[in-house]
């Protein structure tokens, strides 16, 4: 196995993160190669190995590192937003988030059969070590003092849901795709927030 000194492994950590996160926007998870990925890195297939157990692995560690990204960026938002009453909160940071996923277009790939793929592909422990992003900003959510009827956990699951949903109706390019969202989030924000 290659060693590196720290500088060596940061420039290849963030190669790695940084020509992955280009190709599997470009071509998606399964199309992408890990010679694809050393070929885009400059860097030897033994080094990739050295960093990551498969492609997969490499892509779960872009998504994360893109949730903490959309998290800090959350933090910021409620900061700024948090004298709103709790449902408008709730339908302006669901409105924010979706508005601001064309930042990441990584994001716009998920769906529930990428999503069972990588289940299947990836060691539980590796899985285990990421956080849901959608659990993450509900929790966040309650530590403003948003109170969900259903419990966050359920309400984390309900906007991962809707997560998917916003994804599908963008790939469709549907034009109306954002009122079609906005009706969603109204009818789940009145369910599931108090007042």
């Amino acid at each position: 196995m290659p060693k590196f000194n720290d500088t060596e492994r940061a420039i290849i950590q963030e190669a790695l993160l940084t020509k992955g996160e280009q190709l599997f926007i470009r071509y998606g998870l399964k199309k992408v190669t890990v010679d694809d990925l050393v070929n885009e890195a400059g860097i030897a297939k033994g080094s990739f190995y050295a960093f990551y157990k498969s492609k997969e692995h490499l892509y779960t560690e872009i998504l994360f590192d893109i949730q903490n990204r959309v998290l800090a960026d959350t933090a910021v938002f409620l900061e700024e937003h948090k004298s709103l009453p709790p449902k408008e909160l709730v339908k302006k940071l669901t409105v924010w988030s979706f508005d601001g996923i064309e930042k990441y277009p990584i994001l716009l790939q998920q769906d529930l059969e990428l999503m069972t793929y990588l289940v299947r592909k990836l060691p539980k422990e590796i899985l285990d070590t990421y956080p849901d992003l959608d659990v993450q900003m509900t929790k966040m959510l309650a530590e403003q003092g948003v109170k969900f009827k259903c419990g966050v956990e359920v309400a984390g699951s309900v906007s991962q849901t809707l997560s998917i949903v916003f994804a599908h109706l963008m790939g469709s390019k549907d034009k109306n795709a954002k009122a079609v969202m906005e009706i969603y989030i109204d009818g789940i924000v009145n369910e599931i927030v108090e007042e």
